[in-house]
């Protein structure tokens, strides 16, 4: 019978390494599933982390209200005394004024109106502006706004923007008809080009764009070229639910 130090040795001579054929089949797998595993976790992440601040300022806006039915006046500010929500007892001691991506929420008001605003990342500002009443988006900061408890009701405001190609068709808000939205998509100058690649007609080209049932189309004109290629434009929505 063999010790087991002898099959030690028997499984070392008969292992066999891997070809460098092998490694690079498995290596373009793995790179593979990466590429198409990756974007789609970021996204799930965006989606849950968005939610969760949605969540935490309507958490805000409601102590907020209450505040005001209480005292008559808007708070303060969120958790730095005096007049502030958390040492008022309206929101639970402790209470982080963070969000999920690690960034403040800040309150300003006016006499009628709160707003609860707040530094998401990228992609995720129409994941929380969506879930929001009177919700607007300023590059990646999401704001949302209230009234006075028992005034009169504001319609909700929404407003997106974002970039597309051309032949793209431009999501629909959550919660919104088309014939809620207004929609406008930015036309802007592309590079100078020579059709004739002698130094003969060269002119700046231009991004031309227009908008039909949110789907856009982005074509590059000018002296030398008019064509359809695969440009990219700004789009902004306001979407109003009355």
């Amino acid at each position: 019978m063999n010790s087991p130090q002898d099959l030690f040795m028997i499984c070392l001579k008969n292992k066999t390494a891997f070809s460098l054929l092998e490694l690079t089949v498995v290596v373009i797998v793995l790179t593979v599933l990466l590429t198409f595993a990756v974007p789609s976790m970021y996204r799930a992440y965006l989606e849950k982390a968005g939610t969760k601040t949605a969540l935490e300022i309507q958490n805000i806006q409601d102590a907020a209200r209450s505040y005001y039915l209480q005292k008559g006046s808007w708070p303060n500010s969120i958790n730095i005394p005096p007049n502030d929500l958390e040492s008022a007892g309206y929101l639970p001691a402790g209470w982080s004024a963070v969000n999920p991506f690690n960034s403040i929420y800040n309150i300003n008001s006016t006499s009628t109106i709160l707003v609860v605003s707040t530094n998401v990342r990228d992609r995720a500002q129409n994941i929380v502006a969506s879930k929001l009443p009177m919700s607007s988006v300023s590059g990646t900061i999401v704001s949302s706004a209230i009234g006075i408890p028992g005034g009169p009701a504001a319609p909700s405001v929404f407003v997106v923007t974002g970039s597309i190609s051309d032949g793209g068709t431009i999501p629909l808000p959550q919660g919104y008809t088309d014939n809620q939205c207004q929609w406008l998509v930015a036309s802007s100058q592309a590079e100078t080009y020579d059709s004739s690649g002698k130094g003969g007609c060269e002119n700046d080209q231009y991004i031309q764009a227009h908008i039909t049932n949110r789907i856009v189309s982005a074509y590059t004109s000018g002296d030398c070229r008019r064509g359809y290629v695969s440009n990219s434009v700004n789009y902004i929505g306001i979407c109003v639910n009355s």
